[in-house]
């Protein structure tokens, strides 16, 4: 139970053996009850307790079932949204639930700064609705920013960022993706986005970076021309104190992605060099680890963070994640240690859906690098 010596904070706090601590504030209140999957809903729901002479009401669970749970706070019979938890779903019925997840991947010490790299694969996705053909991309992004703001990620690198060229119903996913989790995190997230080329004749389609903290020199280094132009999207952030310089990329399948990858690494090399601790690179490189796009990073004095951590598992497939083509390229500044990787797993996957983050939203698999500079 909540320790009485302790002012806890609203909201619901998952412990590390599965207990869920359920904190609201009241003073009206007569009676407080919480219900959810894991009480049978209204059939078994279980009562806070008020902490005498304040507004908390209090109650700490048994450990629960690992996965995505949703709930409601009953109070004096009023069923509503935990007003102190940002994290909620549908409900089904027009209104929304609040949730909160057991277990999940190991991302290591909260305090590492968390990155996501993914290749959106935006606006591909199609569905069925009583007959008629319609776009499944806008659930996804959703879904994406609710396991984003559930695993504690600091900075997504993503791919294929797409909007449509004329129709608002496709709008930015980038910015899409930003108001969502503005909502399941509240606080401020910043966004920047550049166009590489038109895809399928009707997307422009490029490269996003979001951040939790500020976003500044933002450089565009254009890689090839033509219809399928490529470019990296580079930019430093500000995190849990640390600057890092991060960028993201799609470049292309064989030597000409190699000659891509050369180009980044060599217009990466002449930006300012700063007072970031690192340079952090990431993206789709279209690429197996023997291949040119890869090694261009390690003859540079990156490191693989995949091969560093020994975490090397396919990352793309239609159906089946059968390539390793995806990667996080690790670089410290000059005259600055190098980062403490905290861990390195492979997310959006399909695999594990009992937590209820990782389902598959793109033909490719997302990972997350979790990074320390200020420790030893």
């Amino acid at each position: 139970m909540t320790r009485p010596d302790v002012v806890p904070s609203p909201g619901s706090t998952v412990a590390p053996d599965g207990s869920v601590s359920f904190v609201y504030r009241d003073e009206r209140a007569s009676r407080v009850l919480v219900a959810g999957d894991f009480t049978g809903w209204g059939k078994d729901p279980i009562a806070l307790m008020k902490r005498e002479g304040t507004d908390l009401w209090v109650l700490t669970t048994r450990p629960l079932p690992r996965g995505l749970h949703a709930y409601k706070l009953v109070v004096d019979g009023r069923w509503t949204a935990d007003p102190a938890n940002p994290l909620d779903i549908d409900d089904g019925l027009g209104g929304r639930n609040s949730a909160f997840v057991v277990g999940g991947r190991d991302l290591g010490d909260p305090a590492a700064i968390r990155v996501l790299s993914l290749n959106l694969h935006t606006y591909q996705e199609r569905g069925l609705r009583e007959g008629v053909v319609v776009n499944d991309s806008l659930p996804k992004i959703e879904r994406i920013a609710f396991g984003v703001a559930a695993m504690g990620i600091d900075v997504l690198l993503l791919q294929e960022v797409g909007e449509h060229v004329s129709n608002p119903a496709e709008p930015n996913a980038g910015r899409i993706l930003q108001q969502h989790l503005e909502q399941f995190t509240r606080r401020r997230w910043e966004h920047v986005w550049r166009e590489a080329h038109i895809g399928f004749d009707v997307y422009r389609e490029g490269l996003s970076i979001l951040s939790s903290g500020p976003i500044e020199d933002v450089t565009v280094l254009q890689l090839s021309e033509g219809g399928l132009a490529r470019i990296a999207l580079i930019a430093r952030t500000t995190i849990k104190n640390t600057k890092i310089r991060v960028g993201t990329t799609h470049v292309s399948w064989g030597s000409e992605g190699g000659a891509q990858a050369e180009r980044m690494l060599a217009e990466v090399a002449r930006l300012p060099t700063g007072d970031h601790a690192a340079t952090l690179l990431s993206g789709d490189l279209n690429a197996s680890p023997e291949d040119r796009q890869v090694a261009a990073f390690i003859e540079r004095g990156y490191t693989d963070v995949g091969m560093a951590t020994r975490n090397v598992w396919p990352t793309f497939g239609e159906k089946t994640l059968t390539s390793r083509i995806d990667y996080q390229m690790l670089r410290a500044s000059a005259g600055r240690r190098a980062a403490r990787i905290e861990a390195f797993v492979r997310v959006f996957d399909g695999e594990g859906p009992e937590d209820g983050l990782h389902a598959r939203v793109s033909d490719h698999a997302g990972i997350v690098g979790a990074y320390r500079w200020d420790v030893g």
